[in-house]
């Protein structure tokens, strides 16, 4: 803008030089341009104010439409969900901007309770690590969401028995040097087309788990042989007519891994899907396949992992 005037005024000093403009006229038009650049810089100043007083009524703006009882809730949640250091920078931020509230008031307490939280947490933390493997809790009733799976009878042995009729059943003889590890599962499910979980064993070697195996899931029993063929309905084989269905799982392991520490353990995901194969006897079985890490941590079973039963660790 200064620019342009110093220009405009340029112009019209060359103007009236070339018209013969006298000393006096150059006066008045230089003490105008003077006047006319203390205008431009007072409304600049002006405009700049004003910029200003737009920029905190919005900074305002954004305060009150986030008030004090709804940043409490958000603390509340934040400690809820364990983020401890945004419910203390929630915490910083009521206080500063709400200094004179209940909700600040009552700040002081939520921060002895996150000081607690984060004291059990880091005592919780320190009891894993000590005790390893033997600090997470086995459950054999446990649930993967619509499901709800109890595991029973786990043993050791030489036979695998499955899709049992009237006093007959099938079984699978472990190889030389192999073990069967064995259990009964009764699946409970609000879904009528339900996909189930599936289990795996582990050995141990001190913090660590290795995959060893995964077990083969088959139907525990059948009303007769001929629901057993397929050529008559088994309604407690039949997840759209009963809630529940029970099956027999089985896992080859070397007789090794069955003397060492091992576990069985519980990928927590639904994954195996019901199929049908006119073909096959019986023609009802499961099939699907849990991506088992390799390698499981104490922190693994945190979420992705449910621990069956521990076996020989001492």
């Amino acid at each position: 803008m200064k620019f342009k005037l110093c220009i405009v005024f340029c112009a019209a000093l060359l103007a009236f030089t070339s018209c013969g403009i006298s000393h006096k006229d150059y006066n008045t038009a230089l003490e105008a341009n003077k006047q006319l650049q203390l205008v431009c810089d007072s409304l600049k100043s002006i405009l700049s104010a004003n910029e200003n007083e737009i920029q905190n009524l919005k900074d305002s703006l954004v305060i009150f439409s986030y008030p004090a009882d709804q940043r409490f809730n958000a603390i509340l949640e934040n400690i809820k969900a364990e983020k401890f250091e945004d419910a203390k920078e929630e915490i910083k931020s009521l206080v500063t901007i709400f200094p004179n509230s209940k909700e600040a008031a009552d700040c002081n307490i939520q921060l002895e309770i996150i000081e607690k939280k984060i004291a059990q947490k880091i005592a919780e933390e320190e009891r894993i690590k000590a005790l390893g493997f033997k600090a997470i809790k086995q459950q054999t009733t446990f649930s993967v969401d619509y499901n709800k799976i109890t595991l029973s009878s786990i043993s050791i042995s030489s036979q695998f028995t499955f899709d049992s009729y009237d006093d007959r059943w099938f079984y699978r003889e472990a190889d030389r040097g192999n073990r069967y590890v064995t259990a009964r599962m009764s699946v409970t499910s609000t879904n009528k087309y339900p996909q189930l979980p599936e289990f795996a064993v582990y050995s141990i070697k001190g913090d660590e788990m290795n995959y060893e195996g995964r077990f083969d899931m088959r139907y525990a029993r059948w009303d007769d042989y001929g629901s057993y063929l397929g050529n008559e309905a088994d309604f407690n084989n039949d997840f759209t007519k009963t809630s529940t269905v029970k099956f027999k799982l089985g896992a080859e392991v070397s007789t090794e891994i069955t003397k060492s520490a091992f576990a069985i353990v519980a990928k927590n995901e639904n994954v195996l899907t019901e199929e049908y194969d006119r073909f096959k006897n019986p023609p009802k079985f499961w099939t699907g396949y849990a991506n088992f890490a390799y390698n499981l941590k104490v922190k693994d079973f945190e979420k992705d992992y449910t621990l069956i039963k521990l076996y020989n660790l001492k």
